[in-house]
Order: structure tokens, then sequence, then C-alpha cells
């Protein structure tokens, strides 16, 4: 009917000149529009929804759609009837492959919707999982956290511990990533620096600028860094930080407090903790310790640790 139809009019209006593919190519072309035409309408109403169903079906997207399916029908029924050439295999060989390109194009966007669909639904059962994980967190560690500190109210040093020891797991929970202290001297440090924290109540600020696998001579450093971390919060006062470098060539720790200072000259011969576990340890590994005070000044420990060791070779 559409054909006849088609050929009236093309025999009234002489459109004999124009050729056979031109009004069946233009019935697609408006056919695949027509069917497209809910997609874009969805779209722009739920744009964060990639519904199929949501605002496709309603009286008015449901006759677009049967429109313009009976448009590419129509075509793909010409096009199967159409003798551009009078070679049967080369017929087949065009006319199947086309119907199936037409079928393709006209269902495209349903299918890439569908598709849409599924990475979006799979991404927000990753979100409820992770949302899940993270209230459990919560619950275990920083609710459980809380609720020690207001039994322990009357204690401010217990509720500064326990406070740091909850800032430590969040920043350790927030970036799971990080490597481990075998992996990582600048990790390694941080566990060394927090053990003093937890130890003596107080806060420590470490800033750790280059990386690498902590070895025999790194962790050598790490143990003589935290001795002298140590003291100074035994003996020192706040604040007290920490600074490590990794060079190419060496890994340099200063960790300073604020006083009040001593004679590293009058220290008696007994106290071992200067002396055996951080000079001497250091020394041991090939480095260097320096202590810098006077009293009613800051103290200052600089340790030095060369990366390799006299022959150019590095220790693991």
């Amino acid at each position: 009917m559409i054909t006849a139809a088609l050929g009236v009019a093309a025999e009234r209006y002489h459109w004999e000149l124009v050729g056979p593919w031109v009004i069946p190519s233009i019935a697609f072309i408006t056919g695949l529009a027509l069917v497209w035409s809910p997609l874009d309408a969805a779209s722009s109403r739920e744009a964060r929804r990639p519904d199929l169903v949501v605002g496709m079906f309603s009286r008015e997207n449901g006759g677009r759609v049967a429109v313009g399916l009976v448009l590419a029908a129509f075509t793909m029924v010409w096009f199967s009837k159409w003798e551009f050439t009078d070679q049967p295999v080369l017929r087949m060989v065009i006319v199947w492959p086309g119907i199936l390109l037409g079928v393709a194009l006209l269902f495209a966007p349903w299918w890439m919707r569908l598709i849409r669909q599924v990475s979006v639904e799979r991404l927000e059962r990753v979100r409820e999982f992770e949302r899940a994980e993270i209230a459990a967190h919560l619950h275990d560690s920083v609710l459980q956290t809380l609720t020690l500190i207001r039994k322990s109210a009357d204690d401010p040093k217990a509720v500064a511990t326990l406070a740091r020891a909850q800032e430590r797991d969040l920043r350790s929970y927030l970036y799971q990533g990080r490597r481990s202290e075998a992996q990582s001297v600048a990790t390694a440090l941080g566990a060394a620096v927090a053990q003093v924290e937890d130890a003596q109540g107080i806060a420590i600020e470490v800033v750790s600028v280059g990386d690498a696998p902590t070895t025999k001579r790194l962790k050598a450093a790490v143990a003589a860094a935290k001795e002298a971390t140590l003291n100074a919060a035994k003996h020192g006062t706040e604040p007290i930080s920490v600074y490590a470098e990794l060079t190419a060539a060496t890994y340099e720790v200063f960790i300073r407090d604020s006083g009040p200072g001593f004679n590293p000259k009058r220290v008696p011969a007994g106290r071992l903790g200067i002396k055996e576990s951080i000079v001497g340890r250091v020394a041991r590994h090939g480095g260097t310790a320096t202590v810098t005070s006077k009293v009613g000044s800051p103290t200052e420990v600089h340790l030095s640790m060369p990366l390799r060791g006299s022959g150019g070779k590095e220790e693991s």
C-alpha cells in the first residue's frame, strides 16, 4: 500500500528523475529519528537515571516508536525486493548484511542504554558495599573509641592517647594502599614515632620527604631516630618534630625538641642511650649521628645514613 502510494506520488509529481533509493532512505532516517526520540526525551527528564522504561512508553512516545518501526520495516522490505542487479549471489551478499545493519542501527541506542544501565547498577552496588564497609569500620573503631573517651573524660592523657590512636587508624583506613614498613622507610619511621606518642602521651609532628624500601641501614636509622624521639619526649618539651629526607645517596633524620636542653659533655658514662642506641647504632652501619644542645636551648639530633657501603653496594 505504501509502495503504491509512493508510486502514484512519483508519477503525479514527476519524481521519475529521482533515484529509487532516495525515498526509502528518507523513510528509514525518519524511522530512526522516531524510534530514537523517546530515549532522548527520557534522558532529558531523567538525566541521573538510565532506566529503559521511565518515560518511554507514554501514548505519545509509543505512537512515535510504532510509526518509526513501520517506516523502518517498509524500507527493509523494499530493500530486500530492490532489483539493483541481476546477479542473485551479489544481491544476497548485499541485501542481508544491509538489513542486519539497518536493524542494528535501529536498536543500537536501546542496546547502549541497556549496557549503561547495567554499568550504573553495578556501580551502585559497589558504592553500597563501600558504604556498608565504612559504616562497619566506624562502628568497630570510631564509635568504640568515642565511648572510651567518654568514660575517660576525667583523664586528659588517656583521652589524648585514644584520640591520636584513632586518628592514625582513620588515616590508615583512608589510605589503605600505602606500603608496609618493609616496603617504605617513611611508613617505618611513622610507625616508630607513633609508638613513642602512645607511650609518652604527646603529639609529635613527622614529615618525610622521599621514600625507599627499608634496608638494614635504613632500619638502623629508624631505630636510632625512635630512641632520639623517645629521649626528646621524656626530657624535652613540646613541640617535638621529626623531619626525614631521602636523597640519592643519604637518608637524613632531624629530631628536634623545644628545650630545656643539656650539656652533652656532662652526660654520665653509664648513660648509654645516646652513646649506644643512637650514635653507636648508626656508626655500626656506616652513618653518623650528631647531638646539638646546650642548657636553656632546644636539642637537635641529626642522623645521616649513607644508602650504600664503602664498596658502593646497597644493603638489602
